[in-house]
């Protein structure tokens, strides 16, 4: 389904079935919860819609299956997203349940598989991690799970999603996404106090890195060399230059990436840029390429057929820029550099975790306007808050990452790990 149904399906169905939910539970007596006596066996994550938030909620998931080390843990995310969480190798693959959003009939297909997933795993404790999403919330009272862990708005409006959760924890918009995330855990063993958790959590950057895959090392290796002939001694720079079709507010402006990596090649010409992005980016890649002119500039959109791929290419390249979108995160699971462009949404709740990380945002009063609060929904037709990050600013933050030194592999490297 399009976004804008699945907001509409989320505001009109999702609403009012929320609240006949929970005033069934209300009177059937089910509302009370608490801890299970013992701690938590059966534990389901619910993260359903963002791959790039799956990889800032690692640190949290390690956190929970460190705690809980003989509970079972298992995970419900959209069929689209899956490949995001089966990068972590944090659940067993039996223990992942998927749905798909394709349709309302496969999810309605789906949902009731869910309950019977739940019910066959018994399931006693569900942490979503959805912000303010009805549908997560609904399917956390379908699990019939007891406790029942998430975000909560207290007293804020417009935000309704039931009021069935025995441990409600306050979103907090001014912390990173990986904090809000942690406090869910802390929530479980908290005093009941309101709001809760009532202690500081340091932000955590993800607790795995992706290791080399040498099948697919090799074959992003190979793919590459047919575009042009690398050497040790080139850099590789990739490029992420969209930001894709849900949300094309938060992409660049195409000339700016078009001058920026002109000026890259032009300042050391063993400087390679690499295009990257799924199928729908083919045809602004071929518009960069043909303006950039320089063969040095490849096009690689759609030569990646995994999500594996796309790590693999980050292992052996040097430096990432990228739209804020999925692989600003995907790419902290490797230690490639990376240079994230804000504009729509803050990295204060999105920001990227890792050592050589940069994130660029211009602070514009009207930014960010995406947001839990919104549903990431804003009327912006004009992102002046991108445009506002020059060509300049990019190039120099580049040419300081670039002046570190690499940390790219080589094949034989991979091979002898």
């Amino acid at each position: 389904m399009k976004l804008s149904s699945m907001r509409r399906v989320d505001y009109f169905v999702g609403i009012p079935l929320c609240f006949l939910l929970t005033l069934g539970v209300r009177l059937l007596g089910w509302m009370r919860g608490g801890r299970p006596e013992g701690g938590p066996r059966k534990i389901l994550f619910i993260e359903l819609s963002e791959m790039g938030s799956t990889i800032i909620a690692s640190a949290m998931i390690r956190r929970v299956q460190q705690r809980y080390a003989d509970a079972e843990h298992c995970f419900c995310i959209f069929k689209k997203n899956a490949a995001s969480l089966r990068l972590l190798g944090l659940f067993r693959e039996e223990n992942i349940f998927t749905i798909r959003d394709d349709s309302l009939a496969h999810m309605g297909t789906d949902v009731w598989n869910f309950m019977a997933f739940c019910r066959r795993e018994q399931i006693d404790t569900v942490i979503d991690l959805e912000l303010f999403s009805r549908i997560s919330s609904l399917l956390s009272l379908l699990s019939g799970a007891r406790t029942r862990v998430g975000f909560h708005n207290y007293r804020g409006e417009g935000l309704y999603r039931g009021e069935h959760l025995t441990h409600r924890v306050n979103y907090n918009s001014y912390h990173h996404m990986s904090q809000n995330f942690l406090a869910l855990v802390e929530a479980l063993e908290a005093p009941d106090e309101i709001p809760t958790p009532k202690f500081a959590i340091p932000a955590q950057p993800p607790p795995v890195r992706v290791a080399l895959e040498p099948e697919a090392f090799a074959y992003v290796q190979a793919a590459l060399q047919q575009c042009y002939p690398i050497t040790a001694q080139h850099s590789i720079i990739v490029v992420n230059h969209d930001a894709g079709s849900m949300l094309p507010i938060r992409t660049w402006p195409r000339d700016r990436f078009v001058a920026l990596i002109r000026r890259l090649l032009a300042n050391d010409p063993r400087r390679l840029v690499v295009l990257m992005g799924i199928a729908d980016a083919a045809a602004s890649a071929r518009d960069i390429t043909a303006q950039v002119g320089d063969a040095r500039c490849i096009d690689f959109v759609g030569r990646t057929r995994t999500l594996t791929d796309v790590l693999q290419l980050f292992h052996q390249s040097d430096l990432l820029i990228t739209n804020d979108s999925g692989p600003a995160h995907f790419a902290t699971l490797t230690r490639i550099k990376s240079i994230t462009l804000f504009g729509p949404e803050t990295p204060v709740l999105y920001g990227t975790l890792g050592e050589h990380n940069v994130d660029l945002f211009a602070k514009l009063a009207c930014s960010p306007c995406l947001s839990a609060l919104n549903h990431r929904h804003s009327p912006c037709v004009d992102n002046k808050c991108l445009q506002a990050i020059s060509v300049e600013q990019v190039l120099g933050e580049a040419e300081r990452l670039l002046a570190i030194p690499s940390t790219r592999v080589t094949l034989p490297a991979a091979v002898e790990a």
